[in-house]
C-alpha cells in the first residue's frame, strides 16, 4: 500500500518462544499498545494459521486505528462497547484511505482499487468482531440484534466500496520471451565454471515454467518433497502440515498459499528429476569414505531445504527476487517468477479449453484446479479472460486480413 504519510499506529511483528507469529499495534507517538488492537491481534493469532494472513489483517486494523487517531475518533471506546461505526465515520475513513492510496494522483489504478476495497473489508470485519464480542442490546435477543446491526453496517460499508475497473486478465510471457529466458539461464548455468546464483536461478525457472509453482512454494521445498526413485513427484506441503524444526528464516519464511498437492512432470522434454539430483549432488551433498573403503553421500548442512544461499542457509525471498531482476536485465524481458507461473497456466488452460470432448474437458479443468492448488475453481477466471481476449484478437486478425463472409463460411 502506498501511503501519503506514516501511519499513526505502528505494527510490530515478532515470534513467541514457540515460533508462533505475533503482532502488536502501538501508537507512534507514545509507543503505548492499542487496547482494541491488542485484543484483536490476540484473536487473530488464534484464528490465522498463516503469518501472512495474520499480518495482512493486522495491517487493516493498523489503518483503521491510525484513522481514528488522526481524526480524533475514540475507537477504543467504540469498539469495546461493540458499537458499529456511523455512516459519516465510514465515509470519513473511506475518504482518508482514498487520499493515502492516491498519494497526489488524480485517479486510482485497478490495483489500488483492489487494495482500497480490501482495506475496507478488513476494517468492517474488525468492527464486526468487536460487535460479536461486546455488543449488549437493551430489551432484544442478543443474537438477532447483532445480526440486524451487522447487516445494517454491511450496507454502509458496501456503499463506499468502488467497483472493479476492468476484468482481471492473467499476464503472460510470449513464446519468444520464454525461449530467451530459457536460453540465457541454461547457458549461464552450464558454462565451465557457472555462478552458483545462475544454477539456482535455472532450477527455480524450470520449477516455475514446468509446474506453475509459486516462488514461495519453490523456496519452501525440502529434500523429502523432491522426486525419488520410488516417486517422481514434487510435493507441495503447507506450513501447518509440516513436522520438524522451524524454518530458520522465521517470520520471513516462505508460506505456500495454495493447497498441498503432489505433481509429476507432464512435458516430454522435462529436466526433472535429473536437474534436482544434480543440484543436490553438487551443492548439498559431499562424498565421504567409510572405514570399509566404500563411499557414501552426506548432507553439507543440517536443514533439508532444497534451495540454499552461498552461506548454505535456506534461500531467502529477497535473494530469489533479485535473481528475477537479473534475468529481466539480461534478457530485456519484464520478468518476475510469478509471471512464469502465469505463463504455465495460460498454456495449460488453452490446451484444456481446446479439447473437443466436453466431458473430458470438464475433468481436465478440475485437474487444473488441483494442479494450481486452488480451493475455488473461479481462480481460473483470469486465464479464461485471457483466452477469451486472445480468441477475440484472432478474430480481429482474420477481418484485418481482408477475408469475406463467404470465405469464412
Amino acid at each position: 500500500m502506498s501511503h501519503a504519510a506514516p501511519f499513526q499506529v505502528l505494527l510490530r511483528r515478532f515470534m513467541d518462544t514457540q515460533g508462533r507469529p505475533q503482532g502488536l499495534l502501538v501508537c507512534q507517538q507514545t509507543f503505548e499498545p492499542s487496547i482494541s488492537g491488542s485484543l484483536y491481534a490476540a484473536s487473530l493469532a488464534q484464528r490465522c494459521a498463516s503469518p501472512n494472513t495474520l499480518f495482512r489483517y493486522l495491517q487493516f486494523a493498523q489503518s483503521l486505528l491510525s484513522w481514528g487517531l488522526a481524526e480524533e475518533v475514540d475507537l477504543d471506546s467504540r469498539l469495546l462497547r461493540g458499537r458499529a461505526l456511523s455512516s459519516a465515520e465510514i465515509e470519513g475513513y473511506s475518504r482518508w484511505l482514498e487520499r493515502r492510496l492516491l498519494a497526489g494522483r488524480s485517479t486510482m489504478s485497478r490495483a489500488n482499487v483492489t487494495t482500497y476495497n480490501a482495506y475496507l473489508t478488513g476494517a468492517e470485519e474488525m468492527v464486526a468482531w468487536f460487535m460479536d464480542q461486546y455488543f449488549e442490546p437493551v430489551g432484544r435477543d442478543r443474537g438477532q440484534a447483532i445480526e440486524s446491526e451487522r447487516a445494517a453496517a454491511h450496507r454502509l460499508w458496501r456503499r463506499v466500496r468502488k467497483p472493479a475497473k476492468s476484468e482481471r486478465i492473467a499476464p503472460d510471457l510470449s513464446d519468444d520471451e520464454i525461449s530467451s529466458i530459457e536460453t540465457f539461464l541454461r547457458r549461464a548455468s552450464t558454462v565451465s565454471d557457472p555462478e552458483p546464483a545462475m544454477i539456482r536461478a535455472y532450477l527455480i525457472w524450470r520449477l516455475a515454467i514446468e509446474f506453475g509453482f509459486r516462488i514461495g512454494e519453490i523456496l519452501a521445498l525440502r529434500l523429502e518433497d523432491c522426486p525419488s526413485r520410488a516417486d517422481p513427484s514434487f510435493r507441495i506441503v503447507r506450513v501447518e502440515d509440516r513436522n520438524g524444526e522451524l524454518d530458520p528464516r522465521r517470520l520471513k519464511a516462505p508460506r505456500p498459499k495454495t493447497l498441498g498437492r503432489s505433481l509429476a512432470p507432464i512435458i516430454s522434454n522435462t529436466v526433472f528429476p535429473h536437474l534436482v539430483v544434480d543440484y543436490q549432488a553438487n551443492h548439498r551433498l559431499r562424498r565421504i569414505r567409510r572405514v570399509s573403503g566404500r563411499t557414501a553421500w552426506r548432507p553439507v548442512m543440517s536443514h533439508t531445504y532444497l534451495l540454499i544461499s552461498d552461506t548454505g542457509d535456506p534461500l531467502p525471498m529477497p535473494t530469489a527476487k533479485s535473481l528475477a531482476k537479473r534475468v529481466a536485465a539480461e534478457t530485456g524481458v519484464p520478468f518476475t517468477w510469478h509471471l512464469a507461473r502465469h505463463a504455465f497456466f495460460n498454456r495449460a488452460y488453452a490446451a484444456v479449453a481446446n479439447l473437443e470432448d466436453p466431458t473430458l474437458r470438464t475433468v481436465r479443468m478440475q485437474d487444473l484446479v488441483y494442479w494450481g492448488g486452488w480451493r475455488d475453481p473461479k481462480s481460473l477466471d483470469i486465464y479464461t479472460a485471457r483466452a477469451r481476449r486472445e480468441r477475440a484478437r484472432s478474430g480481429i486478425a482474420i477481418w484485418g486480413g481482408g477475408q469475406t463472409m463467404s470465405s469464412l463460411a
